[in-house]
C-alpha cells in the first residue's frame, strides 16, 4: 500500500525511437559545439524543416531549446540568427570554460583507469590522420570528443552539463578559424593532457587543458581582430 504522503507519478508512455525534436535538437547543438553555423548567419525555420526533411513544428520546438540556452538568437518572421563573435562574447566565456573544463579534468585525472587513457590515445591518433586529409569536420568532431571523453569520466553529469552550454555558446567563435584548424600545433596539448590523466595528475591535466583552450582562444582573438579591420 503505497503512503499517504506520496504522489504516484502519472502513467509515461515509452518510446523505442528518439521523438524528432530531440532528433533535430541533437543535430543543432552538436552543429553549434563544433562551430559549423557562422557568426550573424540568419536561419528561417522553413530553411530548417526543409534540411531536416521535417515540419516546422519539430524544428521551432528544437530551436527554441537553442534560445533559451543562448545558443542562438530569435528574430521576427519565423528566423533566427547565430550570435556574432566578439571579443567581449569571448572575454565573457572563456574565463568559464577554463575554470570547468579545468575542475572536470582534474577529477577525471584523479578517476583514471588505463582504459580511458587507451580511449584518449585512440582518438588523439585519428584527429592526427584528419590532418593530411584536410577533414576539418571530422577533426573538430574527434576534438569534441576528445574533450568529453576526460569530462564525462570526471563523475560530476551537472559539470558536464554546464560545459556541453558553454560549447554551444562558444561554437560560433571557433567557426572563424575552422579555416586554420588543421594548421594549429595544439596537438600537443592533448597529448600533455593524455599523459597527466596517465599519471593521475590532476594538477597537470588542469594546467594542459587550460592551456589547449587559451591557445586556441588567442588564435579566435587574433581572427576577431582581422574580421574587424577588414
Amino acid at each position: 500500500m503505497m503512503p499517504q504522503h506520496a504522489t504516484a507519478l502519472p502513467a509515461f508512455q515509452q518510446r523505442k525511437v528518439i521523438s524528432e525534436p530531440d532528433h533535430v535538437y541533437s543535430e543543432l547543438k552538436q552543429g553549434f559545439m563544433i562551430g559549423e553555423f557562422v557568426p550573424g548567419q540568419k536561419i528561417t525555420l522553413p530553411e530548417l524543416a526543409q534540411a531536416f526533411g521535417t515540419s516546422q513544428m519539430p524544428v521551432r520546438e528544437a530551436t527554441s531549446r537553442l534560445v533559451v540556452a543562448r545558443a542562438i538568437e530569435a528574430l521576427p518572421r519565423r528566423s533566427l540568427r547565430v550570435p556574432e563573435a566578439t571579443t567581449e562574447r569571448l572575454d565573457s566565456l572563456l574565463p568559464l570554460r577554463l575554470h570547468l573544463e579545468g575542475e572536470a579534468a582534474r577529477l577525471a585525472a584523479t578517476r583514471a583507469d588505463p582504459a580511458i587513457v587507451a580511449e584518449l590515445t585512440a582518438i588523439e591518433r585519428e584527429m592526427r590522420r584528419m590532418v593530411p586529409l584536410e577533414d576539418t569536420k571530422n577533426y573538430l568532431r574527434l576534438n569534441q570528443q576528445f574533450h568529453f571523453t576526460i569530462y564525462r569520466a570526471c563523475g560530476n553529469d551537472d559539470l558536464v552539463d554546464l560545459i556541453e552550454l558553454l560549447w554551444m555558446r562558444y561554437g560560433p567563435l571557433m567557426n572563424i578559424v575552422r579555416s586554420g584548424v588543421l594548421s594549429r600545433t595544439g596537438q600537443h596539448r592533448h597529448e600533455e593532457t593524455i599523459d597527466a590523466i596517465k599519471r593521475r595528475d590532476a594538477d597537470a591535466a588542469d594546467a594542459a587543458v587550460r592551456a589547449d583552450l587559451t591557445e586556441a582562444a588567442e588564435a579566435i582573438r587574433d581572427a576577431i581582430g582581422e574580421r574587424a579591420a577588414g
